[in-house]
């Protein structure tokens, strides 16, 4: 039975990198998927709240734009056992993954 893992990176590029160095290391296409971050769409409480807390953040609301502006990617991996988790591991670790 198969586990998924999923691993977030500050940049998509090193997602994709990771993303290619598992599909070279054997694991199969359908069970890597990388999602880059998005950000979610605003809404009237988080929009009154936001503008509360942009108007406080030093800088200002640009700043605070700037700052909440989510770069990077997560992947996710199917893992069938712990070697499979830990080769995965590995590998996203060397890009500069960390736990989502």
């Amino acid at each position: 039975m198969s586990r998924s893992i999923h691993r977030n990176f500050a940049q998509v590029s090193d997602a994709e990198s990771a993303r290619s160095a598992l599909l070279s290391s054997g694991f199969p296409q359908s069970s890597v998927k990388l999602s880059k971050h998005a950000a979610l769409p605003p809404n009237v409480a988080t929009s009154t709240v936001g503008n509360l807390f942009d108007a406080l953040t030093p800088g200002g609301p640009a700043a605070a734009a700037a700052a909440r502006q989510r770069s990077g990617a997560m992947l996710t991996v199917d893992v069938y056992d712990d070697d499979d988790r830990d080769k995965a591991d590995a590998i996203m670790g060397g890009y500069g993954a960390s736990d989502a």
